[in-house]
């Protein structure tokens, strides 16, 4: 093997060790140094084995395994019980160590999101679009930020009504208040988002940019108040072509009514974030398959997708 063969050997090891943890086996290393061999760029290569099935695999049991719980003053009976109550379930949450099980997303998945979030948020502000039942904005609160803002769609009156309402599918207020949190949630729209006449450091917009009609124009506007980074989660098209793709959907609640959303790859949401909204550094941090129902047209048939996430910074 030539001096430059046996570089390339090492580099392709090296792969293997930092995404999938271990030495390549001979069948593997054979097929990639072919595949060079053959004009397929180390940077593909790089890509093939950090994206693999086996890759992926290895990267959900990691979060799995991140700990993480939220603390309650409350005892635990009432935290068994709020919990109990619940319906439906969106995010995974641990509070006290008590778990909300059968929830619509894992901890695996929120944990992988979550990596790009600093660790301390001390002085830090954030604003949380879409925040559902507000999981990351309390995750945010628990990091010591000094302010966190949620907002999303719907309207909460618990403690108006003193009942669960049937009309908050999300339990924002239900958590907080299991929470004594301080998080404040706005119902308010992203596109209004400077009705809050404030800027924010950090802004978070995960698994939200594709149900939006014009995502272009709701990130201008988050970047009118944000200091420092966003950070967006999001389904992206398999291509390393800057292509977005609109489509029509209809409310899983109301057959009858139609709405327009997009869906972006990598380079595309990017190119947005530094061409048109003026973005310093635009980046894709992670990217994990998924599976999932065939809900876009351009799956084509596949239950298989991926999903990006990204940092903006100013």
């Amino acid at each position: 093997m030539t001096n430059h063969m046996s570089k390339i050997n090492e580099e392709i090891s090296n792969y293997y060790k930092k995404f999938l943890d271990r030495k390549p086996d001979k069948k593997g290393l054979s097929y990639f140094l072919t595949k060079y061999q053959n004009g397929v760029s180390l940077e593909d290569i790089h890509n093939e084995i950090k994206y693999s099935e086996e890759s992926q695999l290895l990267k959900i049991k990691k979060f799995e395994k991140k700990p993480f719980n939220l603390h309650s003053k409350k005892p635990n009976e009432i935290i068994q019980k709020t919990i109990q109550r619940i319906n439906p379930k969106y995010h995974w949450m641990s509070i006290n160590g008590i778990e909300i099980p059968n929830t619509r997303t894992s901890k695996a998945y929120q944990m992988w999101i979550s990596q790009n979030i600093p660790e301390d948020l001390t002085n830090k502000t954030i604003l949380d679009i879409g925040c559902a039942d507000g999981f990351y904005s309390f995750l945010c609160e628990s990091r010591n930020a000094k302010k966190t803002m949620a907002i999303d769609l719907e309207s909460f009156d618990i403690f108006k009504t003193k009942t669960i309402p049937k009309s908050n599918p999300n339990n924002f207020e239900i958590l907080k208040n299991l929470l004594d949190s301080k998080v404040e949630y706005k119902k308010l729209d992203v596109y209004d988002i400077q009705k809050l006449n404030q800027t924010f450091d950090y802004v978070l917009m995960y698994g939200v940019y594709y149900h939006l009609h014009d995502f272009v124009l709701a990130l201008q506007k988050i970047s009118d108040i944000v200091t420092d980074s966003v950070f967006l989660s999001g389904h992206i098209l398999d291509t390393d072509e800057p292509t977005m793709y609109y489509y029509r959907n209809q409310s899983e609640s109301n057959p009858k009514k139609k709405f327009s959303s997009v869906v972006a790859s990598a380079n595309c949401l990017i190119t947005i974030a530094q061409e048109i909204c003026k973005f310093k550094t635009a980046e894709c941090v992670d990217i994990m398959t998924t599976d999932y129902g065939t809900v876009y047209a351009h799956n084509n048939g596949s239950t298989k997708g991926k999903i990006g996430l990204f940092k903006f910074s100013k």
